[in-house]
């Protein structure tokens, strides 16, 4: 299936990555809402990303317990299905990959070549 304007969400677990969290939020236009769960973090993230970020396009999602990146993980793709989004892609928040990348791994899935696509 081809989309050729999908809904794209960027989903951030956040756990001690209060110091590269703002950095990695930067995504380009092509991405309509990025999800950044707090999961349970001790450096305040989510506080952090609350205060700091006037990107429209941020949710802040709180895990009340720490569930682990799968866990937290899970939290926003949950969030994303809800909001209706096309295509997830999952960005670590300690600022380790490269948010402008995100074109190149949703091309095959919008163009219909994949249903999921990974760096090696």
């Amino acid at each position: 299936m081809t989309n050729t304007n999908p809904k794209i969400a960027v989903v951030i677990p956040g756990y001690k990555v209060r110091n590269h969290i703002l950095g990695v939020i930067s995504n380009g236009p092509e991405v309509s809402r990025i999800y950044v769960v707090d999961d349970c973090c001790p450096e305040g993230s989510g506080d952090f990303v609350e205060s700091n970020c006037k990107d429209e396009r941020v949710t802040l999602i709180r895990n009340l317990e720490n569930q682990g990146v799968g866990g937290a993980v899970m939290t926003g793709y949950k969030a994303a299905i809800a909001d209706g989004m096309n295509v997830i892609v999952k960005v670590d928040g300690d600022g380790q990959m490269d948010p402008n990348l995100i074109p190149d791994f949703v091309a095959p899935i919008t163009s219909g070549e994949a249903d999921l696509s990974h760096d090696e």
